[in-house]
């Protein structure tokens, strides 16, 4: 049985074709009453569904689940400490605010450099792919945080409105121009474990 007032905020790390079935799981379980009077929360990690016509199934498996102000989709990317500071940075640092501009700023590269290979990830990113993971999620989403403007406050629904104005406004990349993309070969050591992924 649970405790009075206990709030339950369960995040598997899971691929997303299990989130359903661990909702049930969970609801069955006492997540939340028929009548849906708990105030528990289930965290539902990205990446949400491979394209927009599974997340749109997803979303409806979801539902009868779980009501949309229980759900809290986030990227665990943005939970990096170097990341969340980029706000604290950009909008309460004086020095640093005053010349972040496009008066003062010629060019900006956001890089994502790993330290570790795809060791026991190499299954999840041929499903889901290293681009739709990294870069349309985590890389995105610091691409906005650098380039927005200031928002009202730092409630999540002024950033988010920020970061919304900064990616409608960016070119889409040409494949053919923008883009290099390419796959590492295995090294030497990891010959048993299969193929390199970029």
């Amino acid at each position: 049985p649970r405790e009075e007032g206990v709030l339950m905020c369960p995040r598997p790390q899971v691929p997303p074709f299990l989130y359903a079935s661990i909702c049930r799981a969970l609801r069955a379980g006492g997540l939340r009453s028929p009548d849906g009077a708990t105030t528990d929360r289930f965290v539902l990690e990205k990446p949400f569904g491979r394209d927009l016509e599974s997340c749109r199934e997803l979303c409806a498996e979801l539902g009868a689940l779980v009501r949309e102000d229980e759900a809290y989709r986030i990227d665990h990317y943005l939970g990096k400490e170097l990341v969340m500071n980029l706000l604290v940075l950009r909008f309460a640092n004086t020095v640093v605010e005053a010349v972040w501009s496009r008066r003062h700023v010629a060019r900006v590269e956001v890089c994502c450099l790993e330290t570790v290979d795809t060791r026991g990830r190499g299954g999840y990113f041929d499903a889901y792919g290293i681009i739709r993971d990294v870069m349309q999620n985590h890389l995105a989403q610091v691409m906005a945080l650098v380039a927005m403007e200031q928002p009202l406050s730092l409630e999540a629904r002024d950033v988010k409105r920020e970061k919304v104005k900064v990616l409608r406004a960016v070119r889409p990349l040409d494949a053919t121009r923008d883009l290099i993309v390419g796959q590492h070969d295995r090294r030497a050591e990891m010959v048993s474990i299969g193929p390199g992924f970029a």
